[in-house]
């Protein structure tokens, strides 16, 4: 008689599997969880990024965590690495997690829908914001850059008209403030420690971008920022006190250049007596009653 428990070949068709069997369907299940991790940023790209430049892209493949982006031609492409950390913010913000650190656009085929409506046109003053984005960009390219940049600002502004302010960090609409991206980059200590360097040197700002990216410098900038403006509080408060012009007035004045610094992207060799007027209220009072 046959055993009932194997097929032709002599394989068991049930009871206890040897360890590679069982190794073999773990594995599997990995990949398959791993390829849908995979996934997900695919999936959610549409989303994350609103319809319009969801039009002009396809999301091809995620190696590691870097997702690897299509779209029609080389000026697209181009404008669209210059803004992708707005993107990548948005596609991390939705996915919850830092499973994609890398947008990468490259030319490839980008079918569109025939059913798909023409885009509004914009009002004059989006159109010209959108030409800044695309100010820098000349000959045959620039139609499609500035193609980009209009969709970049209707998603922009579709954000904007949901009632969303600008994140005070990226400046980018967000409901959240700061936005969750910019959340996640302020926790950084590599970001933390470039705030105390931009402290003492703020003519830096640029220079540390090219080390930890453009939304890295913009954290820092905000964390320094913040403890300047604490701080001339308080040296404000100890001048008034104090009722003494040197001192405590002149360590004001020194961090007010370092503050105007940072906020206006300025060296302090640039600064104005009128740029005061960036100042908080308490220290900008303090110093434009005291002697020049």
């Amino acid at each position: 008689m046959s055993n009932p428990y194997r097929k032709q070949g002599g394989r068991r068709l049930s009871g206890p599997r040897g360890i590679g069997e069982l190794m073999g369907a773990t594995l599997g299940t990995a990949k398959l969880a791993k390829g849908i991790g995979r996934a997900r940023a695919i999936l959610a790209w549409p989303q994350a990024v609103g319809p319009e430049i969801a039009r002009l892209t396809r999301p091809r493949t995620q190696q590691g965590s870097v997702l690897f982006i299509e779209v029609r031609d080389s000026a697209t492409a181009h404008h669209l690495t210059m803004q992708r950390h707005h993107f990548l913010k948005a596609l991390r913000a939705l996915l919850g997690d830092d499973s994609v650190m890398e947008l990468r656009f490259s030319v490839g085929p980008v079918r569109e829908a025939v059913t798909a409506p023409p885009p509004p046109a914009l009002p004059a003053p989006d159109k010209a914001r959108a030409r800044r984005l695309v100010k820098d960009v000349t000959g045959d390219l620039r139609p499609a850059a500035l193609q980009a940049a209009e969709a970049i600002t209707r998603a922009r502004k579709w954000r904007e008209e949901q009632g969303w302010r600008p994140c005070p960090v990226c400046e980018e609409p967000s409901e959240e403030q700061p936005c969750r991206a910019c959340t996640l980059t302020l926790d950084d200590p590599n970001v933390k420690r470039t705030a105390r360097v931009l402290l003492r040197d703020p003519e830096r700002l640029a220079a540390v971008a090219g080390v930890i990216g453009d939304s890295g410098a913009n954290a820092a900038r905000f964390l320094a920022l913040q403890l300047l403006e604490g701080q001339l509080d308080l040296l404000a408060l100890e001048c008034v006190r104090s009722g003494k012009e040197d001192g405590y007035r002149e360590f004001l004045a020194q961090q007010a250049e370092v503050f105007l610094s940072l906020s206006l992207r300025r060296p302090r060799s640039a600064l104005l007596r009128r740029d005061r007027v960036s100042l908080p209220e308490n220290a900008r009072n303090v110093l434009n009653a005291g002697r020049e």
